[in-house]
C-alpha cells in the first residue's frame, strides 16, 4: 500500500505494509508498548509501518499523521484474528498446547510470571511455552516437545519473527482461558472474607515470591519435591488448594 507525502511543493509516494501480516511480534510489542506519549506512540507506528524516514515523519502534517495511522487500523481490522494451532518459523514447525486443561502448574507459572512483569516486555516468552516444536503429527492432531523452562528464551528469540496477528489471536485465546480458570477457583486466586492464606492473601510476600510459594506450600516445603510439582496438572494443584482452603474455613467455624 502506498501513501502520497507532499513536502516543499514535490509529492512522493512511500510504501505502507501491505497486511497486517507484514507486522512481526517484535515490531508489534514496540507498538503496544504503553509508556509513552500519544506523540511518540504515532511516530514509532508510521516509522516502523512503513518507509517513511524518520526525519520525514516527525514533520508531516497533522492530517498525513491522521490520513497514514488510518490506513494502518483499516490493515489491522480486516486482519482475521483466529487461534492458528500450527505456525512455522525459520522453516520449523511448531504446535500450540494441544490441550490447555492439560497444561501443567510449571508452564502456566512461568506464563503468569511473564504476564506480571509485563506482557509486551515478554510476549516472546509468552509464546515459546504455549508453542513448542512439533515431534508428531497425524492429520489435524499433534502432539509437541515437553516443556522445558531452560529453553525459553532461545524459542523466544526466535518467536520475534513470528506474526502479530497469530500472536494476537493466541494471546486473546489463553488470556481467555486465564480468565475461567481464576474464576473457576476465586477462592485460591482471591482469598476468602474470613481471611485465609491462599495465593494472594500477602501482596508483597505474594509479588516477591509469586508461584514459587504456591509451588512451595504444595511441596510442604520439601524442595526435593518440586520438580515433580510443577509438572502436575494445574486443574488438580488449584482443585487440591481449594480444599485446603475449605478445609481451614471448615476447622475456623468448629473452634
Amino acid at each position: 500500500m502506498q501513501v502520497n507525502i507532499k513536502k516543499d511543493g514535490k509529492k512522493k509516494s512511500y510504501n505502507l505494509i501491505n497486511s497486517w501480516d507484514d507486522v512481526t511480534l517484535e515490531k508489534w510489542a514496540k507498538l503496544i508498548n504503553g509508556n509513552k506519549s500519544k506523540t511518540k506512540e504515532a511516530l514509532d507506528t508510521i516509522t516502523m509501518l512503513s518507509d517513511i524516514p524518520r526525519k520525514l515523519v516527525k514533520e508531516l502534517s497533522i492530517n498525513d499523521v491522521s490520513n497514514i495511522l488510518n490506513k494502518i487500523a483499516e490493515l489491522q481490522n480486516k486482519a482475521k484474528s483466529r487461534l492458528k494451532k500450527i505456525i512455522k518459523v525459520e522453516g520449523v514447525e511448531y504446535g500450540f498446547h494441544p490441550d490447555l486443561s492439560e497444561i501443567t502448574l510449571g508452564e502456566y507459572a512461568d506464563i503468569e510470571t511473564y504476564i506480571q512483569a509485563g506482557i509486551e516486555n515478554n510476549l516472546a516468552k509468552m509464546m515459546a511455552v504455549l508453542y513448542r516444536p512439533i515431534v508428531e503429527k497425524n492429520g489435524k492432531y499433534y502432539t509437541i516437545k515437553r516443556y522445558e523452562g531452560s529453553e525459553v528464551r532461545m524459542r523466544a528469540e526466535k518467536f520475534k519473527k513470528m506474526k502479530a496477528i497469530d500472536v494476537n489471536s493466541c494471546l486473546v485465546f489463553f488470556l481467555d482461558f486465564r480468565e475461567r480458570t481464576i474464576n473457576d477457583f476465586a477462592v485460591v486466586f482471591n482469598g476468602s472474607d474470613e481471611g485465609v492464606e491462599t495465593i494472594t492473601t500477602d501482596e508483597k510476600f505474594a509479588k516477591k515470591w509469586g508461584w514459587f510459594g504456591v509451588m512451595y506450600r504444595l511441596a510442604s516445603g520439601d524442595i526435593s519435591k518440586l520438580g515433580a510439582i510443577t509438572n502436575m496438572n494445574l486443574y488438580e494443584c488449584l482443585t487440591w488448594l481449594t480444599y485446603e482452603v475449605d478445609l481451614n474455613e471448615t476447622k475456623k467455624v468448629k473452634r
